[in-house]
Formats: C-alpha cells, sequence, structure tokens
C-alpha cells in the first residue's frame, strides 16, 4: 500500500498541467492524463474497490428480486444466476487508452417447474421465457439503480446479446414480426461471423435464426424498460449458438456489456480528492512522539456472516486501515495490535480477552486497551447493545432455517431472539469480563447499526422492543464506549470513502492531527464533521459515547496517543 504521494508538490504539478490539457483534451483525454499520473495504482483501487462492492449489490438485488417473484414467474430449484464485473483497459478511435467497465450477465436453468421457465420450443419471445424475462429486469436494474453513475448521458456502451437453441430441427415457424424485419444483420453463430435475415413473411427457417430473435427480444425489451440505455450511444451485437443437445436448459440468454471511459468524471474527482489528502486509506502520517509502548489494541472487523445474514460493506477496511493507525500514527509496536477479520465468539474471548487479560497481569496494570468493531449489531427488548459475531448457528433459530436471506417483514418470536442473542456478545458483558483486571484505561470503539438495519439503510432483522427510552450501559469507572451511532439508530456505510461513516471521520481526524489530540477533541471533531456529511447525503447518524465514572471530569483531557 502506497504510504506517501508528495502531494504538495504534485498539486503544483496538476494545478499547471490541467490548466493546459482542459482547453484541448476531451474528457476521456483528461482522464486518462490523470490515470497515468503517480496516483494512479491508488484511483485503480479505489474504482476497483467500487466495481467490487457493486457485484456484491448486484448479486444481493438479483437474489431478491428472484425470491420475490409470483408464482407464475418464478425460476426453481437448480437455476443459476451468473454476474460478473470488473475493470477493463481499452483504446479509444483516437489511439488513447481507455478505462472500461464490464458488466456480463448469465442465467443457466437446470431444472424445470414449468414449459415457460425458459424459452418453450420454438419460441422465441422474451415473455414467453421466465428466464429471459429475468435476465431483462436485472439488467434494467443493474443500469438505471446500482450502476447508474457509470451510464451518463452520452456514453458509449457496447451491448452483447446472447441466445441459444438446442438442436431440435427448425422448420417453417410462424413469426409475427414483433420486433421488425431483418436483412443481413451481421452477427456470429456457432463461432462463425453470419448474416441473419428473417421477415413476418419468410418465417423462421433455422436455428440461427430463432436464436438470432431471442437475442433480439432482450435487446428489444431492454430499450424499452431502462431509462439510462435511451440516453447513451448504444451498438448492439448478437453471439448466438445451437448445442447439439436435447432440452430447455440448452435454451440459455445472456447480456454482456461493456461501458466505455465509465469512470472518466470519477478519476477526475478522485485525483482532486487526492491531492487534498481526503482518503484515509493513503499517506498515513507517522507519530511524532515515538513508540506508544504502554497500549494495545485489539481490532474486530467481521464482514462476511454468511447465509442469510447479509454482509457488512467495508468492514474489512475498516479494521485493515485502523490497524495502520494504531501502529503508525498512535505509535503503537506492531505485535501489540491484534486484529481477527469475522472472529467468532470464541475468538474474542480466546484471542481478544485473554489476550489482553494475560497482558494487563504481566504489567501489573500499567497499560492501556483499545477495542475496536466493525460488524453488524443488535439490541434486545430493552435497547441492550449486543456485537454479532461471526460463526452464529442459524439452524437454532426457527425463523433462519434454510433460508437464503432473512424475512424482514415479523419479528423474531421471542424464543429466536433469545436463541440469536445467546450468541452474541452484549456490551456491557464484555465491559464486566475485565471487571477484576487492573489496568489505566480502555477505549471500547464500536462501528455498527443496532436499530436492526444494515450499513446502507436496508433491514436486517426485526425484534421487539420496549416503547421505553433506551437504557445507558453498565460499564466500570476506567472505560470508555464510543459507538457510531445510538443504539436505536442506524450506522451507514461511505461508500466514496469504502468506510463506515463513522470509522471514515475518526480515521480522517486521526490523520489530521497525526494522532496528536485528545479524546474529547477528537470525540467533539467527528461528532460535528460526522453529522455534516451525513445529513447532506440524507444519512444523519450522530456518534454516541458513554464514559465510566472515574474518567467522567478527566476523558476530555486524555491523549489519544498516549491511552
Amino acid at each position: 500500500m502506497i504510504q506517501k504521494l508528495h502531494f504538495q508538490k504534485l498539486k503544483l504539478f496538476y494545478t499547471f498541467a490541467l490548466a493546459l490539457l482542459v482547453p484541448f483534451c476531451v474528457q476521456a483525454q483528461l482522464s486518462e492524463a490523470l490515470v497515468n499520473s503517480e496516483y494512479r495504482d491508488v484511483i485503480l483501487k479505489q474504482l476497483q474497490k467500487s466495481v467490487e462492492q457493486n457485484e456484491k449489490t448486484m448479486h444481493s438485488r438479483a437474489t431478491e428480486y428472484l425470491l420475490g417473484l409470483p408464482d407464475g414467474r418464478k425460476l426453481y430449484d437448480e437455476s443459476k444466476m451468473s454476474i460478473k464485473t470488473d475493470l477493463v483497459s481499452g483504446i479509444t478511435a483516437d489511439g488513447l487508452r481507455e478505462l472500461n467497465y464490464r458488466i456480463m450477465l448469465n442465467y443457466s436453468c437446470y431444472h424445470f417447474e414449468s414449459t415457460t421457465d425458459n424459452y418453450p420450443t420454438g419460441k422465441y419471445l422474451c415473455e414467453e421465457s421466465n428466464a429471459s424475462m429475468a435476465i431483462v429486469e436485472i439488467t434494467r436494474m443493474i443500469v438505471d439503480e446500482i450502476a447508474a453513475i457509470a451510464f451518463k448521458p452520452g456514453k458509449q456502451v457496447d451491448i452483447r446479446l446472447k441466445a441459444s437453441t438446442d438442436i431440435t430441427p427448425v422448420s417453417q415457424l410462424e413469426y409475427k414480426g414483433e420486433y421488425g424485419d431483418f436483412q443481413y444483420i451481421a452477427a456470429r453463430y456457432n463461432g462463425e461471423s453470419v448474416r441473419i435475415s428473417v421477415s413476418e413473411r419468410s418465417g423462421i427457417n433455422t436455428n440461427a435464426q430463432l436464436a438470432f430473435l431471442r437475442a433480439q427480444g432482450l435487446r428489444n425489451n431492454l430499450e424499452r424498460c431502462s431509462e439510462n440505455l435511451k440516453h447513451t450511444t448504444n451498438s448492439f451485437s448478437y453471439e448466438t449458438r445451437s448445442v447439439s443437445e436435447t432440452g430447455p436448459q440448452y435454451r440459455d440468454v445472456g447480456i454482456e456489456i461493456l461501458v466505455h471511459s465509465a469512470f472518466d468524471e470519477e478519476v477526475v474527482a478522485m485525483n482532486e480528492k487526492l491531492i487534498n489528502d481526503e482518503f484515509v486509506d493513503y499517506n498515513i502520517p507517522k507519530a511524532a512522539n515515538g513508540d506508544n509502548t504502554k497500549t494495545y489494541a485489539f481490532i474486530i472487523a467481521n464482514e462476511r456472516y454468511g447465509a442469510p445474514l447479509p454482509n457488512v460493506p467495508y468492514a474489512y477496511n475498516d479494521g485493515e486501515t485502523m490497524q495502520q493507525y494504531c501502529v503508525r500514527t498512535l505509535g503503537i509496536p506492531s505485535r501489540q495490535v491484534r486484529i481477527v477479520e469475522d472472529a467468532t465468539l470464541n475468538d474474542i474471548k480466546e484471542q481478544g480477552v485473554r489476550w489482553m487479560k494475560d497482558i494487563a497481569a504481566s504489567q501489573k496494570g500499567d497499560c492501556n486497551f483499545i477495542i475496536y468493531f466493525a460488524g453488524h449489531g443488535f439490541t434486545d427488548y430493552d435497547y441492550n447493545p449486543y456485537l454479532a459475531p461471526a460463526g452464529i448457528d442459524y439452524k437454532r433459530i426457527k425463523a433462519f432455517k434454510g433460508k437464503d436471506e432473512i424475512s424482514t417483514g415479523n419479528p423474531l418470536t421471542k424464543c429466536d431472539t433469545k436463541r440469536l442473542l445467546n450468541q452474541c456478545l452484549r456490551i456491557d458483558t464484555l465491559c464486566s469480563w475485565f471487571n477484576r483486571v487492573p489496568f489505566k484505561a480502555m477505549t471500547i470503539i464500536v462501528d455498527a447499526s443496532f436499530d436492526g438495519n444494515q450499513r446502507d439503510g436496508m433491514p436486517l432483522i426485526t425484534l421487539k422492543h420496549s416503547s421505553k427510552k433506551a437504557k445507558a450501559l453498565r460499564i466500570r469507572n476506567d472505560i470508555v464506549v464510543i459507538s457510531a451511532a445510538a443504539y436505536d439508530k442506524t450506522a451507514y456505510a461511505f461508500d466514496e470513502q469504502h468506510h463506515g461513516f463513522f470509522t471514515y471521520f475518526l480515521l480522517k481526524e486521526l490523520k489530521g492531527c497525526k494522532g496528536n489530540i485528545t479524546l474529547g477533541d477528537l470525540y467533539d471533531t467527528v461528532d460535528s464533521e460526522l453529522q455534516r456529511e451525513s445529513a447532506i447525503q440524507g444519512l444523519l447518524q450522530a456518534p454516541t459515547i458513554t464514559i465510566g465514572g472515574k474518567l467522567k471530569e478527566t476523558w476530555h483531557t486524555l491523549k489519544i496517543s498516549d491511552l
């Protein structure tokens, strides 16, 4: 990872370079000049993170859509949706390099409950195949919603439509001209270049014509339903084939989309942010005060929970970047910072709590501890907050058994709620594990939602709660607990920065002050900046802090670098 980028020198260079380039270069040329700069790897890494997160969102939304289809349009059992995305380098017609965005969707059916799951023999209309209609709608969802930022008006978009037939011979099938008449349209059929002609008068006489019309049906429906594709510059190609087997599983369709220079504007914006040093993942400052040998940090980054619980976007990145700030900016020796990804409850006990207890005993209490958690959270009936470990046994929870996703319509039963929370870690309990452990101070930092929502604001789990005001944590005198949001509020993700909102502003302030700040000033600044930016994005979020009695008078003056 790049740690130093010489921002001030480069800022002068780019101010001059941009002044020269803007009047004479198209946007693609401008962005290519920036991508080829010293920032190239940083920008590409940030874009790749966005692409990967978008792909996860695409899979999640596609699964949600397919599960919600009415019975007459459902696809059953061994059906498989494949969505893949990546960044692809290319060359423009002017010989300039460009950065393109490729999205590939395919749907394969292996088991059929209805003849309309996939195309019936000899049929070509998109509406006659549930699989084709699903491909169209999921593509529309991606183009108009999930990846809409790439499909700006005027962008050049290449769309390859894929369709196949089985070996069943075709002869004199009626074509009613729903998609128009075609004369010598260029296509690929069984890997060879061909010209396809088909009209209402001629009808369908070959598998090549039938496969072409299936592909044309995808185009017709996609052009009609996608708003963004009405404003981009589109070119279409056809890749068709006839499989030497018989059966509906060989009548597949797919779509491949290539958006040329998809992220030019984002590249320019990222370059400006790098110049202004707005990314916390790079140029991490080194502590000026030497080693902080009295402090130990335990970092939990729980991103993957496994179905039916969804993943937590950017939790790994939160934990890894927090680890670097502990070492570089707070000056904690690297071997005194322990990070565990997707930590189970046993991992937290054995690799974290036991480790810190042993350290406290060996140092006779002359030590400080930092515990950081990024992941899911829940609250019980009385709003007591719980951290969700990885490795929850979903089989013990009746509502989760055999589910790929959790239904959020009805709250969990009292028994299911108990079975879930018994496998989680109440923050009060975490604090109580240190009741007889000597140390100077402990700071617990939590970036999690506890209100039943995910980081994207979508529902996670619905639990019953009391109508009374949330209770305060019960913690010992020398512990401070800072949470990303109140326990009845949502803690969101800052997608642009690939972090939890709270974690980003916490790290940003540590970066700006190089770790030389009091806990009070850190909290106040993060509170102010987090509320301001989250409100602008329509996701108002405010952190909360609970302070042990012994520290109530002095916590504002405690130096972060001395914790």
